[in-house]
């Protein structure tokens, strides 16, 4: 890990804020903006806890002006925030994240990174992800968020100290133009902002000389399904369930795990984001159970899909479920 490059671009909460243009520097970037970036397609489900447990506002720890880019990270390593709610408010569900990105000079193309995983602890180490959203694309000069609330199953954090971070794809250290992670050069608060770094392990970024707090933040709802409050999307018991697809991204064949909790007709298909079908993996009665199907990375008529997000659906007679693939040619 590489410390660290500075931008005079102007960022300061969660929120459309302009560019400072009295710096000229600033001028040559595109205004920061919040860019809701699609997680997942799926249908939608009527929930009660919704309405009984109003989300809250986001959690934060950056404040102030100036922002700082740090292109010091290499592949596999992540940087990420502690997040502590108020003790009354959990069990809490994590239901967006929001995560600044930018550069020196502004204008980078979107960014392919590996993950965003969130942790059920803080520092010194956040044990294993509870939830990993695998294949983000981050656009420079905006705090991109990510709607995980229709993800199948709820990401829930029963108590304490819970962890957002960016696993990065693409190593970005010592290119000082390079897009990655922001913080707002305010000071760096102990404690409360993480650097997984290979090797070493997880450090406090307070620690490796990061001056300041990384511009992530969250938005929860304090309930949980143990609260006997209802979600349908929650109850898996009778859901059709597929795991991550691996590997992915995957610039070839991607395996699919799923599991019926009967014997039903199922079918899987490949959709790209404009909702059209790509590819049919399977359409056959299945037996209860774990079943495993692969896709070779070809549309139906034998061809090779261009590069991007995908998305692939498990239907049964009465359900569906879905997850996010990229492909990288």
């Amino acid at each position: 890990m590489i410390l660290e490059q500075r931008s005079a671009a102007a960022l300061s909460r969660p929120v459309a804020t302009p560019l400072d243009r009295s710096d000229p520097a600033a001028v040559r970037s595109a205004s920061w903006r919040i860019v809701p970036v699609l997680a997942m397609l799926i249908s939608t489900v009527t929930s009660v806890a919704s309405a009984t447990c109003p989300e809250r506002p986001p959690l934060q720890s950056f404040t102030g002006a100036g922002r700082v880019t740090c292109p010091c990270f290499v592949a596999r390593e992540q940087a990420g925030v502690v997040f502590t709610a108020p003790a009354g408010d959990y069990p809490l569900e994590v239901l967006r994240v929001g995560i600044a990105w930018g550069s020196q000079s502004g204008g980078t193309p979107p960014s392919l990174e590996q993950a965003i995983h969130v942790y059920a602890g803080g520092l010194p180490n956040p044990g294993s992800p509870v939830f990993t959203l695998e294949g983000p694309v981050l656009n420079d000069g905006a705090i991109n968020q990510f709607d995980l609330e229709p993800l199948a199953g709820a990401i829930e954090i029963p108590s304490g100290s819970f962890t957002v971070a960016l696993e990065f794809q693409t190593a970005n250290a010592g290119n000082a133009f390079a897009p990655s992670v922001v913080h707002d050069g305010n000071g760096c608060q102990g404690g409360k902002n993480a650097v997984f770094a290979m090797p070493g392990g997880w450090n406090d970024a307070c620690a490796l000389g990061v001056s300041g707090d990384w511009v992530f933040f969250v938005v929860y709802r304090p309930c949980s399904a143990t609260t006997g409050v209802e979600h349908e999307a929650r109850v898996l018991a009778s859901a059709p369930y597929i795991s991550p697809p691996r590997p992915n991204p995957s610039r070839a064949s991607i395996d699919f795990e799923f599991v019926l909790t009967r014997a039903q007709h199922a079918t899987l298909s490949i959709y790209d984001l404009g909702g059209r079908r790509v590819a049919k993996l399977a359409d056959a009665a299945f037996t209860s159970g774990p079943h495993r199907v692969t896709w070779d990375g070809r549309a139906g008529d034998g061809s090779r899909p261009q590069s991007g997000v995908y998305f692939v659906e498990l239907l049964t007679d009465d359900k569906r479920a879905q997850r996010r693939v990229v492909i990288v040619r």
